[in-house]
């Protein structure tokens, strides 16, 4: 399926009632039909008491009624569902930099109090007007982090924030890393450095696919030994992502990884040698530097491997086994591809496709289809899959990944399942966030009509409920509480 009408900006649908407060419920939600995420099952007709930004009941049908509290919405049977968990964001390509126009690549923002609330308020316009209600950042500028610092302390006007600080990289001669990524000498500097993050609050670390061993191992182990969420793009580097599970890594970022991880140095190379011919174009020595091609190189890859391939089938049984996760980020190159209903517009030459051909595109859309093939395999497996997200405009993103997830034959309870209760477990907070459930935080979403009914209503009308905040916003504003 494929969604190309832009969705509007979301809008406070619910009717709000004022009436004399009850004593501890700031918000009663009456007469709403819950998803359960953690089995499927749909929970009609009931209420949710909301004090202090918890949900503090959940009342059976019929029980609600003669409750009284200082605000009351009627949900008249509508969907009622935690807030959505996006696990890979980048604060950089939200805020952009404030000092020269680089497409948000690299960041110079002011660190001053007044400051960090502003770009505070930006992420939160970005993302709650979608149902977005925690982010887990994954990578950001060192120069930032007494923001990403402050950020952590949880409030009821932004998502929830969980950064991992830096990308952690080995040193390259003659290259300068960007300033979202820490250059790592060894083993000890590595350790040390998971330390440093440990001690400031981070709970989250993340190892890039530039990052050699042994300071992969250092970093792994340390955080592994502390009770952190050591968090990996590997696989197209130095480190497969079958070696990484033999060292303990469990959380796996860019499905489009797999394929340098099980082909052979050999196979990878015969791979690229016939990318041209793959893709059905003639040989050129210009084509690998045409914009855009690195959307159609990964598409060839699953071309190659086709829809049953052993070893990526090994792959996911091994997932399974060790109870390992994978935030597929599919929207990330469907965006590209024509099959989202909405793209961003193209940063940098690598993500223009304006001039693929129509044939080339076809034989993407191809090797898309054979990759998104496989994130049904692993959720059928019962591999924890996860939303993440990954580009500039990462609130509407999120719905799209969702609607993604659904065009790969995961049903919509499923997929509501990887975009809350998941998220919640892959960095560690499914006891306070990503489900319906007494004692945790009121992050909710109320849908005018149903998702499970038809997908494309992630689109429409939903209440937004933060920390038991109702927001709202339209299309001409930035959200806020509803009077």
């Amino acid at each position: 399926m494929t969604y190309r009408v832009l969705g509007a900006l979301v809008h406070c649908a619910a009717i709000v009632v004022q009436v004399a407060p009850a004593p501890g419920v700031d918000l009663a939600i009456r007469d709403a039909t819950i998803l359960d995420v953690r089995s499927g099952r749909l929970l009609p007709h009931r209420t949710v008491l909301i004090a202090d930004g918890l949900i503090r009941a959940i009342l059976a049908p019929g029980a609600g009624s003669a409750i009284v509290a200082r605000r009351t919405i009627e949900g008249r049977a509508r969907l009622l569902t935690p807030g959505l968990f996006d696990v890979h964001s980048h604060s950089g390509m939200v805020l952009g930099d404030s000092v020269t126009p680089t497409n948000g690549d690299i960041t110079h923002l002011v660190m001053r109090p007044n400051s960090i609330a502003a770009y505070r308020r930006r992420y939160a316009e970005t993302y709650l007007p979608y149902g977005v209600t925690s982010v887990r950042d994954a990578g950001s500028n060192a120069h930032d982090m007494p923001m990403l610092v402050a950020w952590m302390r949880r409030t009821r006007d932004a998502p929830d924030f969980y950064p991992v600080g830096a990308q952690f990289i080995s040193p390259e001669p003659g290259r300068v890393p960007p300033p979202f990524q820490i250059a790592l000498a060894d083993s000890a500097a590595a350790a040390a450095q998971v330390r440093r993050y440990y001690a400031l609050g981070i709970r989250d670390i993340k190892l890039y696919w530039r990052l050699d061993r042994p300071a992969f191992d250092g970093a792994l182990v340390t955080a592994l030994a502390l009770g952190m969420h050591p968090d990996g793009h590997v696989g197209d580097g130095t480190v497969s992502i079958g070696q990484a599970l033999d060292l303990g890594l469990r959380r796996f970022e860019h499905i489009i990884t797999i394929p340098p991880s099980v082909l052979r140095a050999s196979e990878r190379d015969s791979v690229e040698n016939e990318l041209p011919d793959l893709m059905g174009v003639h040989r050129d020595p210009r084509w690998w530097s045409r914009p855009g091609i690195g959307f159609l190189v990964d598409p060839a890859y699953w071309r190659y491997l086709g829809p049953d391939n052993l070893r990526v089938l090994a792959l996911i049984d091994r997932f399974r086994a060790l109870h390992a996760s994978l935030t597929p980020t599919l929207h990330l190159e469907a965006q590209r591809l024509g099959l989202t209903y909405f793209q961003s517009a193209p940063r940098i030459p690598f993500e223009d496709v304006s001039g693929v051909s129509d044939a080339e595109r076809r034989r993407a859309v191809e090797g898309y289809r054979i990759m998104a093939s496989y994130v049904r395999r692993f959720y059928a497996a019962g591999v924890r899959l996860n939303l993440g997200t990954d580009t500039p405009d990462p609130g509407k993103a999120a719905l799209s990944e969702m609607l993604l997830f659904h065009d790969a034959g995961i049903p919509m309870a499923g997929v509501f399942a990887i975009a809350t209760i998941n998220g919640a477990e892959e960095v560690g907070q499914a006891s306070v966030v990503g489900a319906v459930e007494v004692g945790k935080r009121a992050d909710l979403l109320l849908f005018d009509r149903s998702p499970l009914d038809q997908p494309t209503n992630l689109l429409g009308p939903k209440t937004v409920i933060k920390s038991g905040v109702v927001w709202c916003s339209a299309s001409d504003s930035a959200p806020r509480p509803c009077g």
